[in-house]
């Protein structure tokens, strides 16, 4: 590239730098920031009862043994180990 072209793009880009400095770029940081954050959703509360409790954990136990999935049923044994007793 020659010397005169070399600078004549410097001049541009320097010219155009100028120009960029007085627009207003308020309304850009907003839309970048609303784009990467990731609304929360609401969190839902209900009572639950102790008995409610029991008896999701005596299906979820029994589908676990139903379908022969050995590992997961010790594993909610030792979660829940209060639990385990068998009548």
């Amino acid at each position: 590239m020659e010397t005169e072209t070399l600078l004549r793009v410097v001049a541009v880009i320097i010219a155009a730098m100028i120009l960029a400095t007085n627009w207003d770029y308020s309304w850009v940081l907003p839309k970048i920031k609303s784009f990467f954050v990731f609304k929360k959703s609401e969190e839902i509360k209900k009572d639950v009862s102790f008995l409610e409790i029991m008896e999701s954990w005596h299906i979820l136990r029994n589908r676990c043994e139903q379908h022969d999935l050995k590992e997961a049923v010790n594993k909610i044994d030792e979660v829940f180990p209060l639990l385990n007793t068998e009548d």
